[in-house]
């Protein structure tokens, strides 16, 4: 099974506590104004991955003590939602002590009634399923349309209707720092600018 990538970083400290991965996810239909990474919504756009791949890359990055965590963002990760809990079984099959957490700009609400946009054409009640399935493989979860109008200085958040949801006991909002934005500039010279930066 694969997974189409926006692109992937393999330590960040701005997108959840501690040390983490982050993959971005491709394809997003909600089409948020004022998105930070619109290159992310075209379905056809990225790399499809194979999940095993995928596994491994964030594996070797917890063997080698590099990151503690796994941040999934998008493009809209829910809208692949089939492939996305295949990958978190997998990671909590091989790394089970690993932080995971995701962002998606569906409400809680929308995803617990299967009311969101699967490119794999399940039926609203197979969505929820999967929903609450995905649901137990994460320790918290950013949820909410991003709103460029009502901007957010909480940490994570970048708009006031949207929520960070701690999914277990394993993190407490004290563990989340203030937002902020990162450049990570590798040995090739490429650039990567992750973070949320504060709206006036």
């Amino acid at each position: 099974m694969t997974i189409r990538i926006h692109s992937r970083l393999e330590q960040s400290r701005v997108n959840g506590p501690g040390s983490r991965a982050v993959i971005w996810l491709q394809g997003c239909s909600l089409n948020c104004s004022g998105c930070w990474n619109p290159l992310s919504h075209s379905v056809d756009g990225g790399k499809a991955v194979e999940i095993d791949s995928v596994v491994q890359w964030v594996v070797d990055l917890v063997v080698n003590g590099r990151i503690h965590g796994l941040t999934i963002s998008g493009g809209e990760p829910l809208e692949q939602a089939g492939a996305l809990l295949a990958l978190l079984q997998a990671l909590r099959l091989r790394v089970p002590e690993i932080s995971i957490g995701v962002f998606s700009g569906y409400t809680e609400y929308e995803l617990a009634r299967g009311a969101f946009l699967s490119r794999d054409g399940h039926l609203p009640s197979h969505l929820a399923d999967l929903w609450r399935a995905i649901r137990q493989h994460l320790d918290f979860a950013v949820l909410g349309r991003f709103n460029i109008h009502r901007p957010s200085h909480q940490p994570l958040v970048t708009s006031q209707n949207q929520a960070l949801l701690l999914l277990n006991d394993r993190h407490s909002f004290s563990d989340f720092s203030p937002q902020s934005v990162e450049f990570t500039i590798d040995s090739q010279g490429t650039t990567q600018i992750t973070g949320f930066p504060i709206l006036q």
